[in-house]
């Protein structure tokens, strides 16, 4: 299936400096992003406790958190989880997070979930809810975690820019990286944006946008490889056009398929699914976007820069 003509000429590279630009503004807006609004991190990364707590009935969620905030645990966090197609109707579940593990009770230390148990029996009644699960992080596993999540992209990353480089060439591998880095950023950006709560899930999610953005890069580095050995005439510019053209139809197909079952997820998903699936989809946009108008006219930038050898010398190769 075929929803490109074959023929079709795109001119993606003759217009990169447009795109390049429009690129560079969103990665600045994307890094200020982090500097208001500030991000929302989740339990993993900020340390504290988190409940799930399923009520037999509806509750108000002002007298909710109006009874945790009576506790002094810190910041509370309040979210209301909908029923998923597979779980059980007839109930209201939430999130309650705080920020702190242990507290003073009547010069005691009391775990924070049973002080947060106590307070939900006293005001809504002992039978009238259930803790699901509770989870504990502290403040200094917090900040680790976000350290390491941070490295686990440098060196997916770096992984990345050894790969293309024995595979391919220097040029195709920063070409690659510097997409990637691209992606990442703009998602992130956008994912902090919209105010959605960081976890672990978040960082997986974009080690995963990044794998399928340089596999579309590979695929388009492929055919352009084969056609700079193929053409007997043509600059790089045309011969990465001709690239772009001969693979527009399978990087579209791809990424709608992709974003179809990204789609269903974060649409009948709840909790850290809809998260994972929200920036998914937007990574898949840019991933797609990059792979086109940014990675390829990266390599043709650098060839333009160091003057680069002839193509007839790459022909030769």
């Amino acid at each position: 299936m075929q929803w490109i003509k074959p023929g079709t000429k795109i001119d993606f590279v003759g217009k990169r400096i447009y795109f390049f630009i429009a690129s560079l503004t969103a990665i600045v807006l994307s890094l200020l992003s982090f500097l208001w609004p500030k991000p929302n991190w989740g339990l993993d990364f900020k340390g504290g406790s988190e409940l799930r707590v399923r009520f037999a009935k509806e509750v108000e969620v002002g007298k909710l958190r109006k009874a945790m905030d009576s506790l002094n645990l810190g910041e509370a966090q309040i979210q209301s989880i909908k029923p998923g197609i597979a779980e059980e109707k007839g109930h209201e579940d939430f999130i309650i997070r705080v920020e702190l593990q242990q507290a003073k009770e009547d010069q005691k230390t009391v775990q924070a979930s049973k002080l947060i148990s106590d307070k939900l029996a006293e005001t809504f009644g002992a039978d009238s809810f259930q803790v699901l699960s509770i989870n504990f992080v502290g403040p200094k596993v917090g900040k680790e975690l976000r350290v390491h999540g941070v490295q686990a992209l440098v060196y997916a990353m770096i992984g990345i820019l050894v790969y293309v480089s024995v595979r391919f060439e220097f040029r195709y591998a920063l070409g690659a990286v510097l997409a990637l880095l691209h992606d990442s950023i703009i998602s992130a950006g956008f994912y902090n944006v919209i105010q959605r709560e960081w976890s672990l899930t978040i960082i997986a999610a974009l080690l995963t946008i990044i794998g399928y953005s340089v596999n579309d890069t590979i695929v388009v580095y492929d055919r352009i490889r084969e056609n700079v050995r193929k053409a007997r005439r043509g600059t790089l510019g045309e011969i990465i056009n001709q690239s772009l053209n001969e693979t527009l139809s399978r990087t579209i197909l791809t990424s709608f398929a992709t974003m179809l079952a990204v789609l269903f997820l974060a649409i009948f998903g709840t909790g850290v699914i809809r998260d994972f699936s929200i920036i998914m989809l937007f990574g898949i946009v840019v991933g797609t976007y990059s792979s086109i108008y940014i990675a390829s006219s990266l390599v043709l930038l650098y060839d333009d820069i160091r003057g680069r050898r002839s193509l007839d010398q790459e022909r030769k190769k």
